[in-house]
C-alpha cells in the first residue's frame, strides 16, 4: 500500500502551509493586531448599501471574468484618491493581490529563470517562486536601516539574466520606504536589462512621503512595470479578498490571458464597488487609520526611549516594527494578556488598531518592559 505522500510531486515536500498565528486559540484573544488589517469595519450605511445591491446578483450565474464594473470603478477611484487618470486596459482585478502576484510569476517565469526579491520582504515572493521552481535569487537588505542596497540590487541586474525582481515599498514587514529615484534608475537598468519589476505598493496609501509610481501615471513610461495594490489594508476589505495589478494594457492583457476565468466572485466585485463609490469616507477613515498609527509610534517611542536592548524602527505603513532578542518573550508576555501580534524571529511587528486598543498594548509592553 503506497502512501498519500508518495502521490505528491516531491517539490512541494519542503513546503508548509502559510500560517498566520495559526497555533494560537484566537477566542482567548481580546486584541487582534497581527496582519495590517484595518480596525474599522465598516460603517452601517455601507452595509445597507451593500445589502441592496447584493439583491441583484443573480446567483445561479458566473461572475463577470472581466470585472469591467468594479475595474471602472476602481479607475474613477484613483482618479479622486490619487489624481492618476488609467483606462481599464490598465487595470488587472485579482482574488487578492496574492493571487495577482501569483499570475505575474507564473506569466513571466518558467523552471529556473531568476527572480529577485529582498530580505526581508513579504515571503510570499519566494514562495511562488520557489513553487515553479525558479531560482529564488536572495539579495539581504542592508542591516542598519533594512532598507534595499541598490548597488547590490544593480550589479545583480548587470548580470543579464534575471527575468523578474518584486519588492513591496513601503515594505511589509520593515516598514520602509525606498527613495524613489533610486527606484527609477532600478527600473530603468531593469528594463535595459530584460527584467519586468512588480512595485507592490498595497502599503503606499500610508505613506507621507507619496513616492508612488501611479503619480502622473508615471509607471506607464515603462514597458516594464507592474504596480500592485489592495483593498485589504487602507480600504478594509481584507475579508472580501480583491487586489489589482497596473500596467501597460500588453501585460495587462497577458495577466488577463492566463487568469483563471472567474478568479473574483460576483459578490466580492459587488461590496468592492460599492465601498469604492464614497471615496471621501474611505479619505476621512484613512487619516484616522494614520492618526492613531501616528500617536502610537509616538507612544512607543517614549517607552523604549534609552533601552539599548530594543530598536523601535520608525516605518511609512499601519504597523510599528520593534528589533529585539528578546521578541519571543514579549510576544508571550502579550499573548498572556489577551494580545496577539506577529512574531517574526527578531521582530514584533504590530498593526496600529483603534486609540483604546494601542493604549492597551502601549501600557502592555510598558508593563514588561519596566518589570
Amino acid at each position: 500500500m503506497r502512501s498519500p505522500e508518495e502521490f505528491l510531486n516531491p517539490k512541494i515536500a519542503k513546503f508548509t502551509p502559510y500560517s498566520l498565528n495559526s497555533e494560537i486559540d484566537l477566542s482567548e484573544i481580546k486584541i487582534r493586531l497581527d496582519a495590517n488589517e484595518s480596525f474599522a469595519d465598516l460603517p452601517n450605511f455601507l452595509t445597507e448599501k451593500i445589502n441592496e445591491c447584493l439583491k441583484n446578483i443573480d446567483f445561479n450565474r458566473y461572475p463577470d471574468p472581466s470585472a469591467v464594473a468594479l475595474t471602472q470603478k476602481f479607475a474613477q477611484y484613483l482618479k479622486i484618491s490619487e489624481n492618476v487618470s488609467l483606462d481599464i486596459d490598465n487595470i488587472a482585478v485579482g482574488n487578492g493581490s496574492d493571487d495577482l502576484l501569483n499570475i505575474i510569476v507564473n506569466l513571466l517565469l518558467s523552471k529556473g529563470d531568476k527572480i529577485l526579491i529582498f530580505e526581508p520582504d513579504f515571503s510570499m515572493y519566494a514562495f511562488y517562486g520557489d513553487i515553479i521552481e525558479a531560482n529564488v535569487i536572495r539579495a539581504q537588505k542592508r542591516a542598519a536601516d533594512l532598507k534595499i542596497d541598490w548597488n547590490e540590487a544593480c550589479d545583480l541586474l548587470k548580470l543579464g539574466d534575471i527575468k523578474l525582481a518584486i519588492f513591496s515599498n513601503p515594505c511589509n514587514p520593515t516598514g520602509q520606504l525606498e527613495d524613489k529615484e533610486n527606484v527609477r534608475n532600478f527600473i530603468e537598468l531593469a528594463q535595459d536589462n530584460g527584467t519586468v519589476v512588480v512595485l507592490d505598493e498595497v502599503y503606499m496609501s500610508f505613506c507621507e512621503g507619496r513616492e508612488s509610481f501611479l503619480t502622473n501615471s508615471e509607471f506607464l513610461k515603462y514597458p516594464n512595470v507592474f504596480i500592485i495594490k489592495s483593498l485589504s489594508k487602507s480600504i478594509g476589505l481584507a475579508s472580501i479578498r480583491v487586489g489589482f495589478a497596473l500596467s501597460n494594457p500588453t501585460l495587462i492583457n497577458a495577466v488577463k490571458t492566463v487568469k483563471s476565468p472567474f478568479n473574483v466572485n460576483a459578490v466580492s466585485q459587488k461590496i468592492a464597488e460599492t465601498v469604492l463609490s464614497y471615496p471621501e469616507y474611505l479619505e476621512e477613515r484613512l487619516q484616522i487609520l494614520k492618526n492613531n498609527k501616528c500617536d502610537f509610534q509616538s507612544e512607543l517611542n517614549k517607552i523604549f526611549a534609552d533601552r539599548e536592548e530594543y530598536e523601535l524602527h520608525p516605518t511609512e505603513t499601519n504597523f510599528i516594527l520593534i528589533e529585539s532578542q528578546k521578541s519571543d518573550e514579549i510576544f508571550a508576555h502579550l499573548i498572556e494578556n489577551k494580545i496577539l501580534v506577529r512574531n517574526l524571529r527578531k521582530y514584533l511587528r504590530i498593526t496600529s488598531g483603534s486609540a483604546e486598543e494601542n493604549a492597551e498594548v502601549a501600557a502592555c509592553l510598558a508593563k514588561y518592559v519596566n518589570q
